[in-house]
């Protein structure tokens, strides 16, 4: 399996996240029933429909948002990036209408690879990094 996992995540950064961002791409790297665990979502996001709902609210907000990888490592059925998000808020995002505002988020993803797609991604980041600047949290 070795780079097939970082083919993956580079993809979901690059053509899935980013902008313009495209939602068919995630059809091509997710499986069906991907989770995605992280700060900002308390449940968690089950299963491709919710991901992708959750990619369209990053493109309204965020309209031209950059997911950039700082790193990444490979192993097994693991891949671990850490990344930094860059983008203004243009759009209403987590009901918080657009500020103008300046984003900067620096994270850490850990990939799960399973049958050559994703099947779970969990983030680790300062939530306060992305809610302050559009006047959310504390």
């Amino acid at each position: 399996m070795a780079d097939e996992g970082t083919k993956l995540v580079h993809t979901y950064y690059e053509e899935f996240l980013t902008a313009p961002g495209d939602l068919q791409i995630a059809d091509k790297i997710m499986a069906p029933d991907v989770v995605f665990n992280n700060p900002i979502s308390p449940n968690g996001i089950h299963g491709l429909p919710a991901y992708k709902e959750f990619a369209l609210r990053w493109y309204g907000g965020f309209p031209d948002r950059v997911f950039t990888i700082d790193d990444l490592l490979e192993q097994d059925d693991k891949v671990a990036a850490s990344f930094t998000i860059t983008g203004t808020h243009r759009g209403v995002f987590m009901g918080a209408a657009p500020t103008g505002e300046h984003i900067e988020v620096r994270g850490m993803n850990i990939f799960r690879i399973e049958d050559g797609l994703i099947k779970e991604v969990t983030a680790f980041f300062d939530p306060g990094q992305l809610l302050k600047p559009l006047g959310l949290g504390a």
